[in-house]
């Protein structure tokens, strides 16, 4: 078995990478504790508290990024390396606060009927976060452009903001709605930044933001389901 030699310098950088996994992973379960409390009405206890490791994880991992930048001689394939992980930690550090929000937002729906809307764009988020993380921890390749899953979020908080502004019209049950469109809204947000990290591990590997010719594929609990290719044919993954 052939034996590779890995530099301190090369161990400083793949700490980022296990680093980055720990927030992540650190991150994904606040997620689902948040749209556990959407689902239950009921407050998350700990989230704070676990809002401010998230920080501080962020916070070692930009740290570290700009220590090895200011005492080493970069190889020109390490500031990609080192730039995406440090922005990697800021992206998923914003999706812990965004689920934060809605754990307080779930408070004001304790009996948990909210649409089937904001349901479904939460278990789409939760299946774009596990891809993600995948990815991350090197179980599985990037097979698939993550912003198309994301235009899914996008339509749903589009819907709800075309249905406030007719229920504005007719003066009937708006005050729900309006609550319903700032979830779908955090929603959507928190998507748009798993689609950053997601992004900015492609470019890390490749120099490019999004695959060539890429198929269009449906994702649900972190797995594919189906995937469309360019030519329109459905096909098993």
């Amino acid at each position: 078995m052939r034996m590779f030699r890995t530099s301190g310098y090369d161990r400083v950088l793949l700490n980022l990478r296990v680093l980055t996994v720990e927030l992540a992973e650190a991150v994904r379960s606040q997620i689902s504790a948040a749209i556990i409390a959407l689902e239950q009405g009921k407050a998350v206890q700990d989230c704070q508290l676990q809002d401010d490791v998230i920080d501080q994880l962020r916070d070692s991992i930009v740290n570290r990024s700009f220590d090895i930048m200011s005492l080493q001689q970069l190889r020109s394939q390490d500031l990609r390396w080192i730039l995406g992980f440090q922005r990697m930690a800021q992206e998923l550090e914003r999706v812990a606060d965004y689920a934060c929000d809605i754990a307080e937002l779930s408070e004001l729906k304790p009996n948990g009927n909210w649409p089937e809307d904001i349901q479904r764009m939460a278990q789409q988020l939760l299946g774009m976060t596990d891809y993600t993380l995948a990815i991350l921890k090197e179980e599985q390749e990037i097979t698939m452009n993550l912003a198309d899953q994301d235009d899914l979020l996008d339509h749903a908080y589009a819907s709800f903001k075309v249905a406030l502004a007719e229920c504005s019209l007719t003066k009937s049950n708006d005050g729900q709605l309006g609550l319903g469109l700032v979830v779908a809204r955090t929603l959507e947000r928190m998507g748009d930044h798993i689609v950053n990290v997601a992004e900015t591990l492609l470019y890390i590997q490749t120099g490019s933001k999004r695959l060539a010719a890429a198929p269009s594929v449906e994702v649900q609990g972190g797995t594919v389901l189906q995937q469309t290719t360019g030519n329109g044919q459905v096909g098993s993954p």
